[in-house]
């Protein structure tokens, strides 16, 4: 729908809930226009069921409830908006007014007044909404998958012992439905944000399917390569066989990764399928399982497409727009979105290094609370490489006489993952809606999995401050498992199917279990006491109302002193 129909839908609305005088104030949520009344029985309800928008209406008290749908709710609000805010009489009638200094004044009043409603933290909340609009629909896909992915990971990590053959048709099955929604992330969150920005969401998931090509090299893969490849050159100049370099990598527990060549074969890493690859000095990746990155190319699609379409001739549109947008998308999310992301994830590389070496936990507690930031800006794929040389090492960097039993970053990521379930879970418990009830509970039982994108996006990153607090339960957590380093000789998987790698040594075991402890109860208490959401919708009402006796002073004064000056 064009921006001028929702104008005129907005009007309607505000027409059939009784005109401006019947509306104390008003504002949305994820799907509902939600307009606080004076009067609910001038409401003409037969014409706001008339629009083609609306998907039905609610009362609350006095607050009408108009049901629009993910997106459409913000665009019609932002009509709503400038309709309530300065009278939408004709401008000829206004100039023919006796009032039109008024008018004026009115006007500039009411702008400052929006100024203020849309200053930092305005913005912040709608970034947040405008976050929960993309999500929201995909959020089912990424739960039901995470909890496949969780229980698979726990079955694999049990029947590896017994010798049981993990290649068979049943666990390809499995691998299919388990991996497929994470893998194809960047299709699902492309598609979803093209779509909330007004785009055509086909061309969000072709650019989606692009992004993920199995042509390019994964991020984690090339990180796998770079960790074996510095492992080669080290070992090889300590005079040893290729052979013997091969089969101390198969004892660092790496062999799963299959990033490795057969035992039988030498191996040259520079001819190996996952070395990365290069145009003229221009890395070429893929985004598998990124988030950030594909929601900006989404950004990017869309408003493409609407500039694009604002000069083609309409005789060709239906050809060349789709074509261009496409190709110019690609490029930039290659040549332009995949440098700079790529020169910031060696930056997080080089930082969180600097960081493990801080002594008594505090390095793991930093990187525990700033990992799940890492996760949403799809960087955390460049620190496999370092978990795989923690691993060969046994030892935290820089940690003196520490036992070579592994690597501790398998206990930062439990922490980091667990504490966003605490969060989640607190949400869920105070949540009143049953759908926010039901979306908390299952995003927090997917971290018992090591899954964290239905806690992250569907429940704690949108009301911001369950985010914060689950980053300091993993703060909380990585800071004892440093203190104690809590060491394992694996990686790959969190929370309850990594308590397995920890088997080998109770003492350790104990460890991460502590660790678990403390960060799910840490972000639990934190969230449960500290966040209070009907406060937060009050404080969003008291706002609106601020504002607008804000802007009703502001033009007094202005008019005083213009009176005063005359």
């Amino acid at each position: 729908m064009k921006k001028k129909d929702y104008a005129l839908e907005a009007k309607r609305f505000i027409d059939a809930a009784g005109g401006k005088d019947n509306i104390e104030s008003y504002l949305h949520c994820v799907t509902r226009l939600r307009l606080n009344l004076v009067d609910k029985t001038k409401v003409n309800e037969a014409e706001i069921k008339a629009s083609s928008l609306t998907k039905g209406i609610n009362y609350a008290q006095n607050q009408l409830q108009i049901i629009l749908g993910s997106g459409i709710v913000e665009a019609v609000h932002e009509e709503v908006q400038k309709i309530m805010e300065v009278s939408n009489a004709p401008l000829d009638e206004k100039l023919n007014s006796d009032k039109l200094e008024d008018f004026k004044l009115q006007a500039k009043a009411n702008k400052e007044a929006l100024r203020n409603k849309t200053g930092f933290f305005g913005q912040i909340q709608k970034g947040m909404r405008v976050l929960g609009d993309i999500f929201v629909p995909i959020i089912p896909a990424i739960v039901a998958a995470g909890l496949a992915m969780g229980v698979s990971a726990l079955l694999k990590q049990i029947i590896k012992p017994s010798g049981a053959q993990l290649d068979s048709l049943l666990w390809i099955i499995v691998d299919i439905v388990t991996k497929t929604a994470f893998d194809s992330l960047a299709v699902l969150v492309c598609w979803s944000t093209v779509k909330r920005f007004g785009g055509n969401p086909v061309l969000g998931i072709i650019i989606g399917l692009m992004l993920v090509s199995p042509l390019l090299p994964n991020k984690g893969s090339i990180a796998s390569y770079n960790a074996q490849y510095d492992f080669y050159k080290e070992q090889l100049t300590l005079g040893k066989a290729p052979l013997d370099i091969y089969n101390a990598w198969i004892k660092a527990g790496l062999k799963w990764m299959g990033n490795v060549p057969n035992a039988t074969s030498v191996w040259d890493p520079t001819t190996a399928a996952v070395a990365p690859i290069k145009l003229w000095i221009i890395p070429i990746t893929g985004y598998q399982g990124s988030v950030l990155p594909a929601l900006i190319i989404g950004i990017v699609v869309a408003y493409l497409e609407k500039w694009i379409k604002s000069w083609m001739p309409k005789s060709v549109n239906m050809i060349f727009t789709p074509f261009l947008t496409i190709t110019f998308a690609l490029l930039i999310a290659l040549f332009f979105f995949g440098p700079i992301l790529l020169m910031v994830e060696q930056g997080i590389l080089i930082a969180t290094k600097a960081i493990l070496s801080i002594k008594y936990g505090f390095g793991t507690a930093i990187i525990a609370g700033l990992l799940q930031g890492i996760v949403i800006t799809g960087c955390h794929q460049v620190l496999q490489g370092l978990e795989m040389q923690l691993v060969i090492d046994g030892s935290l960097p820089g940690a003196n006489g520490a036992a070579p039993a592994g690597s501790i970053f398998n206990a930062i990521w439990t922490a980091s993952i667990i504490s966003q379930g605490g969060a989640a879970m607190a949400v869920a418990i105070k949540a009143k809606d049953k759908s926010d009830k039901e979306l908390g509970f299952s995003a927090a039982l997917s971290t018992f999995f090591g899954i964290t994108e239905p806690a992250i996006f569907g429940t704690n990153l949108p009301k911001v401050k369950p985010f914060i607090y689950a980053s300091i339960g993993g703060f909380f957590g990585g800071l004892f498992a440093g203190i104690l380093n809590v060491t394992c000789p694996g990686m790959g998987v969190t929370v309850i199917p990594g308590l397995l790698l920890y088997t080998g040594d109770w003492v350790k075991l104990l460890g991460i279990i502590g660790v678990n402890i403390i960060a799910f109860s840490s972000a639990f208490l934190l969230t449960f006491f500290l966040f209070k959401e009907g406060v937060e919708a009050k404080k969003t009402k008291l706002g609106l109302k601020f504002d607008e006796l804000k802007s009703k002073v502001k033009f007094d004064k202005i008019k005083f002193r213009r009176s005063k000056a005359e």
